[in-house]
C-alpha cells in the first residue's frame, strides 16, 4: 500500500480514486455491520443463558430445600453457574471497543490549500482517506474477531452444562446406585 508521502507526489486519478474509496467504505460498512450482528447474537444468547441460569437455580434451591444437598442438586447449580460464566462472555462481547468511523474528520478538509483547492484536491483527498480507512478497518475487524471469540467461548461454555449434568448422573448412579 502506498504511504501518504507516495498519494501526496503520485498523480492521482479521478475515478480510482472515487473507487478505491468507495470500496474502502462498502468494506468499513460491512465491518460496522458485522459488529452490529455480532452485538445482536451476544444480547440474545446472554438473555436465554441467563434465563436458563435462573431457572437452574430456582429449580436447586426448591430440591434443596425438600432433599438436602446431593449430585442432582449439585449438578444443576453447576450447570447454572456454567450458564451465567457463558452470559459473562456474552457480557464482555457487549462491551465498548474501538471502531472505526466511516466519514472522515471535518480538520481533513477545512485547511488551506484543500477546501479551496484546484481539481487535483479532490481525488487526492479521496486516496488519503482511503488511505485511512484501512486502519479503520483494521481496527474494527480487531475488535469484531475479539467479539466473535468471546461469543464463541460462552457458547462452548454453555455447551459444556449439559455434558457436566450428565457425567455427574452418571457418578451419581456409579456411586450410590439407581434410586
Amino acid at each position: 500500500m502506498m504511504t501518504l508521502a507516495e498519494i501526496e507526489s503520485a498523480r492521482v486519478n479521478p475515478d480510482v480514486a472515487r473507487e478505491a474509496y468507495d470500496q474502502a467504505a462498502k468494506r468499513l460498512a460491512d465491518t460496522l455491520d458485522t459488529k452490529k450482528a455480532y452485538e445482536q447474537k451476544a444480547f440474545t444468547l446472554f438473555n436465554a443463558f441467563l434465563t436458563l441460569s435462573l431457572a437452574l437455580f430456582g429449580t436447586g434451591g426448591a430440591l434443596y430445600k425438600d432433599r438436602g444437598l446431593d449430585y442432582t442438586i449439585l449438578s444443576i447449580w453447576i450447570t447454572a453457574g456454567l450458564l451465567v460464566a457463558g452470559a459473562s462472555c456474552f457480557v464482555m462481547a457487549l462491551m465498548d471497543e474501538m471502531y472505526g468511523a466511516i466519514a472522515s474528520s471535518p480538520d481533513m478538509w477545512l485547511n488551506p490549500g484543500t477546501i479551496d483547492g484546484d481539481d487535483t484536491v479532490l481525488p487526492r483527498m479521496l486516496a488519503y482517506v482511503t488511505y485511512y480507512h484501512q486502519e479503520r478497518i483494521d481496527t474494527s475487524t480487531k475488535a469484531n474477531n475479539r467479539k466473535a471469540d468471546l461469543i464463541r467461548s460462552g457458547i462452548f461454555i454453555g455447551l459444556a452444562a449439559p455434558l457436566l449434568i450428565a457425567s455427574l448422573f452418571v457418578a451419581q448412579l456409579f456411586f450410590t446406585g439407581p434410586s
